[in-house]
């Protein structure tokens, strides 16, 4: 079975490529089904040029044998072309061509000659190779940190400054110390370039304050959507690297290939509402509504329109996560919270009358319900029953809020930051959402997989980050609700005395362990021989991120106020053409 996308056919933007005169070769994705037959996405543009040949050209180039000079344009060429395909969110189209530049820029980079005569280059270089897996280190850049070259990068444009800034964030190590001084001197020279007004050109103006805004907390889809919106092939400074390419056909393609994305992520939020309806989740009055935060936060995780079922897998864990915890929070009694605990535990239908208030009911129907339906389709994806494992991570979750509950009504001088940490990361939800998504994403896991030490390391950083970050924006909230299970107030009841640190240096410590957290599941992430395949690994990275988009400088997922601009432009508002 295939399914056939024509990019020139757009519902949202009502500009069409006219000309037919040549056409974009189409490119097949994978595309996995509930019915585990193979389904075929083919995204075909009709364009006046050959788009795919001009972009295979510009990444490969032609390989005359009888040059033996490669001139460091000639890869910085390429890897600019990579960077705005990924920013561009179109990468996805050209993997091989892609992989092909990359092996050969590791090769030249163990060279140490030709990469490293521009900074730009380089910073590019390491940051790309860095994020494919590749192993190199940072000490290689240790040049562009030196005093003296420090001295004279503040006189380059602002372009590189951000690029060795980009470089610098892919900081892996505790060590990595040429990373840490890069970054801190490029972010304060930017921040100083913004401060002054110094940038001429608005549109790397915007693109600077972007990065360094929360650049950790940068959504991969949202970031697509700022990318088409600020789209300017000229901030890479050099006319040689620019030159050839396809400015105007990959433009339209990529917006093109943006309103598909989009179009699916509205059909899936109707779907998303019609289920919250069919379990009757919006006649909880107490809850946060959580549908479109759920459907905005599993379409910047997982962009490409094949991955449906994942993301309403993720989607409709996070809605049913926050409609239970908003009840043993604030709207259930203890021993309402307690039989949820219970019934999931049993695993069966009740009458009316056992489950004791409708809301009890309403809620366990909810999961029993949707755990089931998608247990049947894992089924037919995995070739095994998963029903067990989602039961499961349903009744460890369940556990972690009955504890966090009989804790907030207990004496918690004797709990230590080091307890908390060991069960507070589950509640965060991180694992039961990825987990139970992974499974529709067309690749098969094993039981031996899901049980493996780095599948719990997996979980437990990316849900560690999610937990630390969150406690910090919550913290006030809950001192004043009385709910003083938070690490920021196990930090500070840890230091008294003599030892005592004030509440915003409790928090800067707690950020700090989230960054901890998030560097060891980059390891896992970037590091190749790994247990998961590199499409899982960075579910849980992308979930990180969402940590850090959410709760880095305010309660986003309680009270959103940027999420719902970044929601408007992702899901609903159409890319202009000007």
């Amino acid at each position: 079975m295939s399914v056939a996308f024509n990019l020139k056919v757009v519902p949202f933007s009502g500009h069409g490529i006219q000309s037919s005169r040549e056409t974009f070769p189409a490119k097949e994705i994978p595309m996995t089904t509930s019915t585990k037959s193979t389904m075929t996405v083919k995204c075909s543009l009709n364009t006046s040029t050959d788009f795919m040949g001009k972009i295979s050209e510009k990444i490969r180039g032609k390989v005359d044998n009888s040059l033996v000079i490669i001139h460091p344009v000639d890869i910085q060429s390429n890897l600019c072309m990579i960077d705005t395909l990924q920013c561009l969110g179109v990468d996805r189209y050209f993997q091989y061509e892609i992989n092909t530049v990359l092996e050969e820029t590791n090769r030249l980079w163990k060279e140490k000659d030709i990469i490293f005569k521009d900074a730009s280059c380089c910073a590019i270089a390491f940051r790309l190779l860095r994020l494919k897996g590749y192993e190199i280190s940072s000490d290689e850049l240790a040049p562009f940190a030196e005093q003296e070259q420090l001295i004279r990068l503040q006189t380059s444009d602002v372009a590189t400054i951000l690029e060795l800034y980009r470089a610098s964030q892919e900081r892996l190590y505790e060590d990595e110390d040429t990373l840490e001084k890069l970054h801190d001197w490029s972010s304060n020279l930017l921040k100083q370039h913004l401060l002054n007004e110094s940038i001429p050109d608005h549109k790397l103006h915007n693109q600077v304050e972007y990065f360094l805004k929360n650049y950790h907390g940068i959504l991969d889809r949202v970031a697509v959507r700022r990318s088409l919106d600020l789209y300017n092939i000229n901030h890479y400074q050099n006319p040689e690297v620019v030159d050839g390419f396809p400015n105007e056909d990959l433009l339209k393609f990529s917006r093109q290939d943006f309103h598909i994305c989009q179009a699916q992520q509205q059909k899936e939020l109707e779907q998303l509402q019609r289920w919250n309806a069919d379990c009757r989740l919006d006649i909880l009055t107490y809850r946060r509504d959580a549908v479109r935060i759920a459907n905005f936060l599993t379409s910047a995780i997982f962009g490409e329109p094949e991955f449906s079922e994942a993301r309403l897998a993720y989607a409709k864990h996070i809605i049913l996560v926050t409609c239970i915890d908003d009840f043993f929070d604030h709207a259930g009694s203890r021993e309402e919270s307690n039989r949820i605990l219970d019934l999931v535990q049993e695993w069966e239908e009740k009458s009316a009358e056992e489950y004791g208030s409708k809301e009890v009911e309403i809620l366990f129907t909810a999961v029993y319900n949707t755990v089931n339906n998608l247990a049947e389709k894992a089924h037919i994806e995995q070739g095994r029953c998963v029903k067990p494992l989602m039961v499961k991570l349903w009744v460890e979750i369940l556990t972690s809020f009955k504890k966090e509950l009989d804790l907030w009504t207990e004496e918690t001088a004797a709990l230590t930051l080091d307890e908390y940490l060991s069960f507070s990361w589950v509640s965060i939800a991180g694992r039961l959402c990825i987990l139970s998504s992974l499974q529709f994403m067309g690749i098969e896991l094993s039981e031996e997989m899901l049980s493996s030490q780095e599948c719990l390391d997996l979980c437990r950083h990316s849900s560690s980050v999610c937990r630390l970050l969150n406690d910090v924006q919550t913290f006030e909230k809950e001192r004043l609700e009385k709910k003083s299970i938070n690490s920021v107030c196990l930090q500070l009841a840890a230091q008294k005395g003599e030892r005592a640190i004030t509440e915003e240096e409790a928090m800067s410590k707690i950020k700090e362990m989230a960054a901890y957290h998030r560097r060891k599941l980059m390891q896992i992430v970037y590091n190749e021989g790994t247990v998961f395949p590199r499409e899982c690994k960075d579910v849980f990275l992308k979930t990180c991120r969402t940590g850090y988009y959410m709760y880095s400088s305010d309660d986003e997922f309680s009270s959103p106020q940027q999420m719902m601009e970044d929601m408007k432009s992702l899901v609903y508002e159409p890319i202009g053409t000007s």
